[in-house]
């Protein structure tokens, strides 16, 4: 990737305006949860323009040191939740550089040790598959026909259930992340 420039405010705003249209479009199709002993900060996360996926971050999306500060982050998915997981361990192991990388790398997640999750989803029962990392965790699993993923980086998981309650309404997340946009942008 290469940087051209810096884009104005009223670009970038008009940019990030037209998102956030997209994803209340899309909210109405693609449920997204929380873990409900959550007490902090929620937000949008990430969010595919088709609405296939779409995440709520719990804490901030925009930490001041991203490669040390914890992030969590629940994504709701109409594809595979294991092909979600894959996808997003890749990006922590770094792009394979030939094929016999990617292979090798392919192997290592296979390789990788899972546990149970117990989760109610809902109110609902679930059973959800879960990696731990040394310094991140996933858990993958279903509920009311979407695929659920917890991506959370920087501490591993002790936990042995987990509940998730869908999110109502988008406009808080949408706000939420307007607001810590602002603040990376020196703009708060």
């Amino acid at each position: 990737m290469e940087f051209a420039g810096f884009v104005p405010p009223d670009a970038f705003w008009a940019m990030n305006d037209e998102l956030e249209e997209r994803v209340r479009q899309g909210a109405g199709r693609l449920p997204l949860f929380r873990l409900v002993d959550w007490d902090g900060p929620l937000m949008l996360g990430s969010w595919q323009m088709d609405a296939s996926e779409g995440g709520v971050v719990h804490g901030n999306a925009f930490p001041a040191n991203p490669a040390t500060d914890p992030l969590m982050e629940v994504v709701t998915t109409t594809r595979d939740p294991l092909e979600v997981v894959r996808n997003r361990w890749q990006a922590i192991a770094g792009p394979p550089k030939s094929m016999e990388e990617w292979q090798s790398q392919s192997a290592t997640f296979a390789a990788h040790t899972t546990e149970h999750l117990s989760a109610m989803v809902d109110g609902i029962p679930a059973d959800f598959t879960l990696w731990n990392g040394t310094d991140y965790w996933f858990a993958a699993g279903s509920a009311g026909g979407y695929g659920i993923v917890i991506d959370a980086r920087g501490h591993r998981s002790d936990t042995q259930a987990m509940e998730l309650r869908q999110i109502p309404d988008v406009e808080p997340l949408l706000q939420a992340r307007r607001a810590a946009l602002k603040a990376a942008r020196g703009e708060a």
